[in-house]
């Protein structure tokens, strides 16, 4: 199915300008600032034609049937959305469970996979015969996954993945009684490095479990771009000890980027000093952020880190693609390996909390919001180590809430005090004054469909129309879904 080039156009233009906003009706590109919208729709039509035209082509694509996969015949249940239209995941967790006698796990793998519909059936029968709960991705180029449950049925998730044949490659796999105890202390570290268990109950996911089939494992957007085809990947690969070495060692000098490589929300809790934090919402943007901003990057020492180093084995390659162009000074480019996590792990076992170099907490994609040293040490929090502030009276915290902004689901940082939310309540907060002033105008709107039969109504209109009848205009459908961020346009450093 194709769309109009009048509606692609549109489409081509509303997401550019997403791309390009940096707070509640501000938007930023090539070092100028915009107050309004149709300013910066003026600048990008003008400045930047090329990608104008080329997302035009993207939106004007046919979609192929869905009979042109064969490897995804029946693969409907694996495709469909993970939560209700206009509804995002849980973000609070209310249960009586006992953290410690439940486990979290988070591992991804680019490894080629013949059948990815396969091996989620194989995640289906594995998640109901164990009680685990969690998300999951697969695709050709691997999987990317985290779950939970009971510890003696994570336990028996992993040896079941791990004894795999395609995964036994990885010698991670107990199958081996002939080990010695050196081999096998060895071997449990492998695979506590590789599946980053922490501490958490089933409910952390609200008892849902997801197993998708994706293009991507990890959505860049740049399914052509193959991993392990890289062949500076695993050499640009640096260990927690060797990461913190070399971020003391290069900290401050003109000629280094510290880079975090995840999304505005979790770098705004938690960061290490002096990162550049891309103002993005999804990861399939940094894209379009390293292309706009190769001046900052080329001929320079870049150490990038995200969560658990997913996102950064996608982002290293894409700035050594894009960075080592006939016309572009070579960068060199690092990852840290095994992400936040196991840098705070590796804090942990060395029991060096006070050398730590990282700042706030790390956000988490569960109910659990976010972990920091604290949670892997056992060492009370330090309060002046929070780097983000309750919204509404600006006391140190890095609690996320949801704002209450019809089908806005932006996260808010708010204390329990001024915002006491238990499980299914709202926020009685608001991203932005839009939300605040439209938001139950455009949940009626979009609510007021016709009937399509007896005691049952259809939703016909879409948010973005939502928007446009109850402002009078299409501005704010971009603000309702944009980064909402303090600080400098385009990056912030702390």
């Amino acid at each position: 199915m194709t769309v109009s080039p009048k509606k692609a156009r549109t489409r081509a233009q509303d997401a550019l300008l997403l791309d390009r906003q940096t707070g509640d009706s501000q938007w930023a590109c090539c070092a100028i600032t915009c107050d309004n919208a149709p300013a910066m729709y003026r600048h990008v039509a003008a400045h930047h034609d090329d990608l104008l035209q080329a997302r035009i082509a993207l939106e004007m694509a046919p979609s192929p049937p869905a009979a042109a996969s064969p490897d995804l015949e029946g693969a409907a249940e694996f495709t469909s959305r993970r939560a209700d239209k206009y509804g995002s995941d849980p973000i609070n967790l209310s249960c009586q469970c006992d953290p410690l006698q439940g486990t979290v796990i988070l591992f991804y793998l680019y490894i080629p996979i013949d059948n990815p519909l396969a091996l989620a059936n194989l995640h289906k029968t594995w998640a109901a015969d164990l009680g685990l709960s969690g998300k999951v991705k697969l695709a050709k180029e691997g999987i990317n996954a985290t779950l939970a449950g009971s510890t003696a049925s994570v336990l028996t998730y992993i040896d079941n993945f791990t004894s795999l044949p395609d995964i036994k490659s990885l010698g991670l796999d107990r199958l081996n009684d002939s080990q010695s105890d050196a081999d096998r202390e060895a071997l449990e570290r492998s695979r506590y490095n590789f599946f980053k268990p922490t501490a958490g109950c089933r409910h952390v996911f609200g008892e849902v479990m997801s197993i998708k089939v994706v293009e991507e494992i990890c959505p860049l957007g740049a399914p052509e771009l193959s991993v392990y085809n890289d062949p500076e990947n695993r050499r640009g690969k640096l260990a927690p000890d060797a990461f913190h070495h070399k971020l003391k060692e290069l900290q401050g000098k003109d000629d280094v980027v510290i880079l975090d490589v995840r999304n505005y929300y979790e770098s705004s809790i938690g960061r290490f000093p002096g990162a550049i934090a891309p103002p993005i919402r999804k990861f399939s943007s940094f894209r379009d952020y390293v292309d706009q901003n190769k001046d900052q990057f080329a001929g320079k020492t870049i150490l990038s880190y995200c969560t658990g180093g997913i996102r950064c084995e996608k982002a290293t390659s894409y700035l050594r693609q894009s960075l080592n162009s006939e016309d572009t000074q070579p960068a060199k480019v690092y990852m840290l390996d095994g992400g936040i996590h196991n840098y705070l792990e590796w804090i942990k076992q060395e029991d060096s909390l006070n050398d730590s170099l990282w700042l706030g907490k790390n956000y988490v994609f569960d109910a659990r919001q976010s972990l920091g040293l604290e949670e892997t040490t056992g060492v009370a929090e330090h309060k002046d180590r929070l780097i983000s502030f309750c919204q509404v009276c600006n006391k140190p915290c890095a609690r996320y809430v949801k704002c209450d902004g019809f089908g806005c689901h932006r996260l808010v940082i708010a204390c329990e005090v001024c915002s006491p939310l238990t499980l299914g309540s709202k926020s009685e907060l608001h991203c932005c004054q839009e939300c605040k002033i439209m938001g139950e105008k455009v949940q009626d709107y979009v609510n007021s469909g016709q009937e399509s039969g007896p005691g049952s109504t259809r939703i016909k209109r879409g948010i973005k129309n939502a928007v446009r009848a109850v402002n009078g205009r299409s501005d704010h459908q971009t603000v309702l879904r944009s980064i909402v961020t303090r600080g400098p346009p385009r990056t912030h450093q702390c």
